[in-house]
């Protein structure tokens, strides 16, 4: 486990006191770890998602696509 001093706003830490959202951790640490947690995997689908948009703009990326599934629900008889 990696230790650092992490400095924040008074409000903010008020706002985290009077929402009681503290009292939901055992420590201001695994508050801490948990939200940076979240905001990795938050940043991480926002990545995902531009790349997909950014793909979606690509012909030769559509063009495979479409024919990696061209018979994907093709059944024999």
């Amino acid at each position: 486990m990696l230790r650092k001093t992490v400095t924040i706003n008074d409000n903010l830490y008020n706002m985290l006191i009077s929402s009681k959202i503290t009292e939901k951790y055992s420590s201001f640490s695994e508050l801490v770890s948990t939200s940076l947690e979240l905001l990795i995997e938050k940043n991480k689908k926002e990545q995902y998602k531009k790349a997909m948009i950014e793909a979606s703009k690509d012909k030769l990326y559509l063009k495979d696509i479409e024919n990696d599934f061209k018979y994907i629900d093709f059944e024999e008889k």
